[in-house]
């Protein structure tokens, strides 16, 4: 994330453009955790994914751009993520979206347990978490 933002150009080759949060709520993806008012944050193209093929994302994200209160190494993730509805998608060794494992997880629900159901299938490698708007 240093690298990109310093670069001013985001995962979709997108010009950076930073702004003042007014409210706060937007859910960060550099700290997890919700912006505050004041807050300078971007919304960005961005890729978790280092190899390239049909089936690596590019979605927006929220971070911050400066004076992010990263939590440094997590062993778990914060309650705040249980908060929000999200989208697990499991993914094969082969880079490829485990389409029958696909799970929405309602708020408020427990993303870990969820998770931890769908890597007992030995199919699934890893899987990757999306918030879902408006669900």
């Amino acid at each position: 994330l240093a690298r990109v933002l310093a670069a001013g150009f985001d995962h979709g080759g997108n010009a950076i453009e930073p702004f003042t949060d007014l409210d706060g709520g937007w859910t960060m993806r550099c700290c997890l955790t919700d912006s505050s008012p004041a807050d300078r944050i971007a919304v960005i193209a961005w890729s978790p994914f280092r190899w390239h093929g049909p089936y690596r994302e590019t979605g927006p994200v929220v971070v911050h751009v400066d004076d992010c209160p990263r939590p440094g190494e997590l062993r778990r993730h914060p309650p705040s993520i249980d908060q929000r509805p999200k989208e697990l998608r499991p993914y094969t060794v082969d880079r490829r979206i485990a389409y029958d494992h696909v799970r929405h997880v309602p708020a408020n629900d427990s993303v870990t347990e969820h998770v931890q159901s769908i890597l007992e299938h030995d199919e699934v490698d890893f899987v990757h978490g999306r918030n879902m708007h408006g669900g």
